[in-house]
């Protein structure tokens, strides 16, 4: 509804201050409903639908709290109810007040009309229209003009971070071409240019190239030969140099350049607030070519690695009720289709296109939560479905399950993880997810005829919801929170840290068990970083290893896939990649992964310690349990001598 269509029921004997705060209500945008007296205000509401409700403590014939309780039985139990008083000021009172009739606020006169129209404004939110963020609209619009979309991402202006893949998806269109500016909440700049359906350019403040370890990681060259070049000194581009030194292909820097652009997009999908613009031009400048199968194969790889769960599930809560339908991008052999997050939940397009909402499947769906989340936004992004029209049938047995569940995972997440919201986030992509949450999730929302346990499973949900958006919705309180998130954080962390760091002791030391014990310690205490979860799986490819273990196998391979794409180019990565090579008897790729790690780090002791083994275990010409070998036995190996 319309802001000026929201009443609020005032009920104050003091003639001049109730004709006060009813001019303050009206400039505020609703439409006041001015009573003297509590009768008159209980005969208003038979007349006409109230939605707030604010009440003087001293009233004649019938006191304020009384009235409110009143309220609360005649009109609804979640009806905002703000108490005032000029005679009790008592801090108990108002506590004591605000518990025996539900009110949401007591207010002391002479109060501030700020705080009066500020607490209304955050009550009362979910009941004025918002229209969808514009980009989101776009979910549901079967096919958008090249014009539509980039006026969505104009008129969008503020995004999330983990917005920024279905931004370049729209943008991927063969009659579009221009830069996607994007300022983030720290103030990094980024720009990706477009040109005739293929991401072009990728600028960003990023000191570390990849381009050699490419070089090496691809094959083109090896660490020898890079070397060598290097030590030259000279000051033109690296590619250069090596196909000027008769090395490497001009074909091989192409190559080596699109890899490299990859990693930079996805450097942008981050946990941040961004400012977006699109410019278009025709004079774009091309360093390598990022085609939409390309951008097909990223989408998947960052849907599986880089966007969190918890975000997942809050994007789609308000798309719940919709039903799916093919989009303009679907094809029955679509590429994503072979990719990580669909090949993990066969059969689920089929499925999904089944004449059923998002929430139907949800239920049906017998896999894991986060595989389907994933698996889903990949489908989405890649705009092989799109939603229709929102379902007014509720299902109530699994609309209660559903609610039972995110009721408890709302429990134990932060506020921004409520809200679907950067915790860069600024005020008004606070107030949107707000908005759009409170659309599926207020009680007012509920039909006549819903069962009293999912509406008070609704309130309790709702309540969570509530909570922290009237923390993050007034800057002071949104502040001390944060404040106490990141204290309470960085202990847990540099504890965290301190633990890991004692585990790359033991692991150097071969004491794999002890080194787990405390990696999954560290993993309790703080969501662990890249490096954290390699050394992590370091250490259980030397504890949990058995031969034929293939749901082992599979769950480390998982792990590997949901690292972030600019973490899979540094020495532990492959020499955890190579330990599970090595575990499946693929010894020559684990070789080469162990021969990576070394180049990229010449004093990466284990990783060498890998390579004298498979070279020792080919010399022997016999299969040896190396992997979970003690050091002790290991070091006897590698200096028995021949007799």
């Amino acid at each position: 509804m319309l802001k000026e269509e929201i009443k609020i029921l005032i009920v104050e004997d003091d003639q001049t201050l109730g004709k006060a705060m009813k001019e303050a209500v009206a400039r505020a945008g609703y439409k006041p409903i001015l009573c003297s007296r509590p009768d008159e205000a209980l005969s208003a509401i038979k007349l006409q639908n109230v939605h707030g409700a604010i009440i003087d403590c001293m009233l004649p014939k019938m006191n304020g709290r009384d009235l409110a309780i009143k309220l609360h039985a005649d009109v609804s139990k979640d009806l905002p109810v703000i108490l005032t008083s000029g005679i009790f000021k008592d801090k108990a009172y108002a506590r004591e007040a605000i518990q025996t009739t539900g009110a949401v606020a007591f207010l002391t006169k002479p109060f501030d009309v700020e705080e009066l129209i500020g607490t209304l404004d955050r009550k009362l939110s979910h009941l004025a229209d918002v229209p969808l963020l514009p980009i989101y609209d776009l979910l549901h619009k079967a096919r958008p003009t090249p014009k539509e979309r980039i006026r969505a991402i104009n008129d969008s202006e503020q995004v999330h971070g983990f917005d920024l893949p279905w931004l370049y998806s729209l943008l991927l269109d063969p009659a579009i071409s221009g830069h996607l500016n994007i300022i983030t909440a720290d103030g990094e700049v980024a720009g990706v240019g477009f040109q005739k359906g293929n991401i072009v350019q990728v600028n960003l403040k990023d000191t570390q190239s990849y381009f050699g370890v490419l070089l090496v990681e691809k094959g083109f060259i090896s660490p020898a030969q890079l070397e060598v070049v290097l030590a030259q000194g000279k000051t033109r581009r690296m590619g250069e140099q090596l196909v000027e030194a008769n090395v490497l292909s001009p074909h091989a820097v192409s190559i080596v350049i699109s890899e490299q652009q990859s990693i930079r997009l996805s450097k942008t999908v981050a946990d941040t607030s961004c400012k977006v613009n699109f410019i278009e031009s025709t004079d774009i400048s091309e360093d390598a070519q990022t085609d939409r199968t390309a951008c097909t194969e990223l989408i998947d790889d960052w849907a599986g690695s880089k966007l969190p769960i918890e975000w997942l599930k809050s994007f789609y809560i308000p798309w719940m009720s919709h039903s799916i339908r093919k989009g303009p991008e679907f094809t029955e052999n679509h590429r994503s289709l072979q990719l990580y997050c669909l090949s993990r939940t066969p059969g689920l397009l089929q499925k999904a296109l089944g004449n059923t909402t998002l929430d139907q499947l949800t239920t049906h769906f017998d896999g894991r939560e986060d595989q389907f989340f994933r698996a889903i936004h990949v489908l989405f992004l890649c705009r092989i479905i799109s939603f229709g029209e929102q379902q007014k049938s509720v299902n109530y047995d699994s609309h209660k399950i559903r609610l039972q569940k995110l009721n408890a995972e709302l429990e134990n997440q932060t506020y921004f993880e409520r809200l679907g919201v950067s915790s860069k986030a600024k005020d008004q992509e606070i107030k949107r997810a707000y908005h759009e949450l409170a659309k599926v999730l207020h009680p007012d929302k509920l039909s006549a005829d819903t069962p009293e346990d999912v509406r008070e499973l609704t309130r309790a949900v709702f309540q969570k919801i509530n909570t922290a958006y009237e923390a993050l919705s007034d800057s002071a309180s949104k502040e001390v929170y944060l404040k106490e998130l990141e204290q309470g954080r960085a202990e847990l962390v540099l504890h965290a840290e301190t633990l890991s760091e004692q585990a790359k002791v033991f692991l150097g030391k071969a004491d794999s068990k002890k080194a787990k014990e405390l990696l999954e310690e560290a993993r309790s205490l703080a969501p662990p970083n890249s490096e954290q979860r390699l050394l992590l799986m370091w250490a259980r490819l030397k504890t949990q290893a058995k031969p034929g273990d293939v749901r082992f196998t599979e769950d480390i391979k998982d792990q590997l896939s949901q690292l972030p794409p600019e973490d899979r180019h540094n020495p532990m990565y492959y020499f955890v990649k190579g330990l599970l090579l090595k575990y499946q008897n693929e010894g020559d790729a684990a070789r080469k992964c162990f021969e990576h790690a070394v180049a990229i780090d010449t004093d990466f002791i284990d990783a060498r310690r890998e390579l004298n083994l498979i070279k020792l275990s080919k010399q022997n010409n016999k299969q040896t349990d190396l992997l979970r070998g003690d050091l002790k036995d290991v070091v006897g190996m590698l200096f028995k001598k021949k007799k």
